[in-house]
């Protein structure tokens, strides 16, 4: 009588199955790396500026965006050129929410903020709390362009000085960001800016001063010299401007990144 050939096969234990149960989570659970620009973490970011960095609709003026004035869309506007330059270059995301409203307190999730009454013209009163909402977001990348509205007969550099320091305080207890901090874009120079140089001199792992102080001496850089818009709106960067900006942030942001320490802030 024939008897079939069982082929032996290799002996598995109860330990072994556990052992191969136990592994399972150790490749389905790894966590993924965050978005890096250099060093410098860039899954995150909070634009905190003017007129320039967002507007809402103005019919009265002719103007039926809501983003950077001048752009002629949403997308070329300096906000979304920088967010789509760092995405191209991390392959990651970055979430851009513009609030409604330039009030204090409102719209506590946005991360692309008018700040024109928060801060530009009532710095000499500034809290935290204005911004409560922002400040919490922790972002890792923070972007400060305001001074253009600031009244300049009234100007007090002290108390501008406090409350930008408030400011760059109260972002440094929420996660302790990469701030860059722009020049005066429309009209640059005198004391404000003077003043900017110096906080971000103090902390120079975390803040940069970007100098845009030259941006109004080529007229190209104005809404002015393109066919979208008429009144009060040209005196704005038009979409070559707006280009120049995000071109000079991330230059700025490049560069730091590769000299930046702490890898995760």
């Amino acid at each position: 009588m024939t008897h079939a050939i069982i082929p032996t096969l290799p002996r598995i234990t109860a330990a072994a199955v556990w052992c191969g149960v136990l592994m399972l989570p150790c490749h389905s659970q790894e966590e993924a790396k965050p978005a890096m620009l250099g060093t410098m973490r860039a899954e995150s970011i909070l634009f905190l500026g003017n007129s320039v960095t967002l507007h809402g609709p103005a019919e009265q003026l002719g103007w039926p965006h809501h983003c950077g004035m001048a752009a002629s869309a949403p997308e070329k506007d300096y906000v979304h050129l920088l967010a789509a330059a760092i995405e191209a270059r991390t392959g990651a995301p970055l979430r851009i929410s513009p609030t409604e409203s330039q009030e204090a307190g409102a719209t506590r999730a946005a991360n692309v903020v008018n700040v024109a009454d928060i801060f530009e013209r009532n710095y000499g009163t500034y809290s935290d709390e204005r911004l409560r909402g922002q400040l919490e977001l922790g972002a890792d990348i923070v972007v400060l362009q305001f001074g253009e509205n600031t009244v300049r007969e009234t100007f007090e550099p002290e108390a501008f000085a406090r409350g930008l320091r408030a400011l760059v305080a109260g972002l440094k207890e929420n996660g302790n960001p990469h701030i860059f901090m722009t020049s005066q874009i429309l009209g640059a120079g005198g004391p404000l800016d003077d003043i900017k140089r110096e906080v971000c001199a103090e902390d120079p792992e975390h803040r940069v001063y970007v100098d845009l102080s030259q941006f109004g001496q080529d007229p190209a850089n104005f809404a002015s010299a393109e066919p979208h818009y008429t009144g009060v709106i040209v005196g704005h960067p038009g979409d070559k401007g707006m280009a120049v900006i995000a071109d000079a942030l991330l230059k700025a942001m490049v560069e730091h990144g590769t000299s930046a320490q702490d890898v995760s802030r």
